[in-house]
């Protein structure tokens, strides 16, 4: 550790559901663990908050009614004097802007952005401005700094620290919830593929509307095999969701009767213990933590071989990657798995095996602290 304890607020703006939040979280809990007085800042109605007081961190509320609302901008800039904080370290845009605004009245808080997601604003449009009032981005993969670099944000102020996970928490899973999920999830004898994401579905439901992750590919990949296999689905929560995969599912040719819809759950390791396949057909992931976790549960996975999924999977070696969009190609990995237990065997170990050595939570939160360090001496 460093000479002195920092203070340091993570700042989220979601709603506790994404990828962003859990890393954010997991971060958090390890910087406490390492001696910091960690603040949580996020909105009043959260998610995962019975989690972040489980943790006992300090928490403070930021509602936001749009994404340039700035009536929480003077409470904030008070706490984060008052508290002396550190270092405010925003993982949502919403937070990115209210810390924007904060810096140019003058707060004295190192600003750090960590990036999540692979940037898609045009080239240097803003970049200047940013790279003049953050301290820094934290890239949570190589293609994501790649993408800033591109965009215009100066070498200095991005830095790649890999996002991780707990992988403790998907290895030792209890093995009652594990059968109780299984019961009341898995068909019996039946190979069980899941599918972790978010789906972008908003409206009417439509069959060929695609989703924000691509079901349609792994949908139309699976009628292409047919048999018995299922298809287990979290992240779809509202029933319009649900509608819209089911009728997307039978516009690409697959029974909706092999989705087994399973919500959106805060205490997912369960739920990979019961899948015999991941599959994540996203292309544009910025890092893609579903595939990390799949692999420390000892789930088999195929990613679309794009954005930072080629960062986790090496390809036959700890999984398959495939052509983005590419069904057919798509199918045939799944049958490869399928049908071969020594190749799903290889992957697991090697999964396991990246996870620990790259994508633990421990290492994001020594090279993080590493940053923040560096931040304040200056």
């Amino acid at each position: 550790m460093g000479i002195r304890p920092l203070t340091v607020m993570n700042l989220v703006s979601g709603d506790g559901r994404g990828g962003a939040d859990r890393l954010a979280l997991d971060l958090s809990k390890g910087l406490k663990r390492r001696g910091h007085r960690v603040i949580w800042g996020c909105p009043s109605i959260y998610y995962l908050m019975d989690e972040v007081l489980a943790a006992g961190l300090e928490t403070y509320t930021l509602d936001f009614s749009g994404s340039m609302d700035m009536s929480p901008l003077v409470p904030f800039l008070r706490f984060c004097r008052t508290e002396k904080v550190d270092i405010v370290n925003v993982h949502h845009s919403h937070g990115r802007h209210l810390l924007v605004a904060a810096r140019l009245l003058c707060l004295k808080s190192k600003a750090v952005f960590t990036r999540h997601c692979i940037s898609g604003s045009t080239p240097y449009i803003g970049a200047f401005f940013y790279n003049l009032v953050l301290d820094m981005n934290i890239a949570v993969s190589d293609v994501v700094r790649q993408s800033l670099l591109r965009g215009g944000i100066w070498p200095e102020k991005v830095v790649t620290v890999y996002g991780g996970i707990d992988s403790k928490n998907f290895d030792e899973v209890p093995s009652g919830k594990v059968e109780e999920i299984r019961e009341k999830y898995a068909g019996t004898g039946k190979f069980t593929i899941g599918i972790v994401a978010r789906t972008g579905l908003h409206g009417t439901p439509r069959g060929d509307k695609p989703s924000l992750k691509r079901h349609e590919v792994l949908f139309k990949a699976l009628a292409d095999i047919g048999g018995d296999i299922d298809v287990l689905v979290l992240g779809a929560c509202r029933e319009e969701e649900i509608e819209s995969l089911k009728l997307i599912a039978r516009h690409n040719g697959l029974d909706p009767t092999k989705l087994l819809f399973a919500g959106f759950q805060n205490t997912i390791a369960p739920f990979y213990k019961i899948m015999d396949l991941k599959v994540l057909p996203s292309p544009n992931e910025g890092l893609g933590l579903v595939i990390i976790e799949a692999m420390a549960a000892g789930v088999p996975c195929i990613g679309a071989d794009g954005g930072g999924i080629r960062e986790i999977i090496d390809d036959g070696v700890n999984g398959f990657l495939f052509t983005p969009g590419d069904s057919k190609a798509l199918a045939e990995k799944i049958r490869t798995l399928r049908e071969d237990a020594e190749i799903r065997d290889r992957f697991i170990r090697n999964g396991k095996e990246k996870v620990a050595r790259i994508f633990d939570i421990e290492h994001t939160v020594l090279e993080t602290e590493k940053v923040f360090y560096g931040l304040a001496s200056r």
